[in-house]
């Protein structure tokens, strides 16, 4: 299935990305990227940049989400209780930030999502990203960490995990801890 859609952004229809999210919740796990990548418009399909491959891979590992060679993972978000999303629905090239109004548009309409699925988990792909919403939408000067970020919890009513992609400031080892902490939480075995 491609998730590919038209949006108007700023006066201009743009072709991006769709949410892949039920009707109504609740969700396990709602992921909340920064914006779609040009690769996966290009592919109609989440997370399909160079990072983005790693989220797949390591969801994979740990039994989150089990993909066949030939299936799109995101094609199996919803039969899992896991939904996707954007901050921005503008898509960039990796390296290029969206703008601080862009956060915190796209975080109202983000939390209109939390509010209407009500995820026991939400899953912010990209640490940065997580950050910029803390700073622009809530007035933090805070610094999440890899994994679970518990002291967030009151801020947004669940819990919160930093995904702790391949490449970025985290061990292998601290990786492995934190994915074995959503697997648990989501009681993956």
């Amino acid at each position: 299935m491609d998730h590919r859609t038209e949006l108007e952004i700023d006066g201009s229809s743009v072709t991006t990305l769709a949410d892949i999210v039920p009707p109504r919740g609740p969700l396990r796990v709602l992921f909340v990227g920064k914006t779609p990548s040009p690769a996966s418009v290009e592919v109609g399909h989440y997370f399909m940049g160079r990072m983005g491959k790693g989220l797949w891979k390591r969801l994979d590992e740990v039994g989150v989400l089990r993909t066949a060679k030939d299936e799109y993972a995101d094609d199996l978000l919803l039969d899992n209780g896991f939904g996707v999303t954007d901050i921005c629905k503008q898509p960039r090239p990796f390296g290029e930030e969206p703008t601080k109004a862009e956060y915190v548009d796209g975080w109202e309409r983000v939390n209109g999502l939390v509010v209407r699925l009500r995820p026991r988990i939400l899953v912010f792909v990209y640490k940065g990203a997580l950050d910029k919403v803390l700073e622009h939408s809530f007035g933090w000067e805070h610094k999440s960490g890899y994994g679970f970020n518990d002291d967030l919890m009151r801020t947004f009513g669940r819990r919160v995990f930093a995904f702790p992609l391949p490449g970025v400031a985290c061990t292998a080892r601290e990786a492995q801890r934190h994915m074995t902490d959503l697997a648990g939480a989501l009681n993956v075995s």
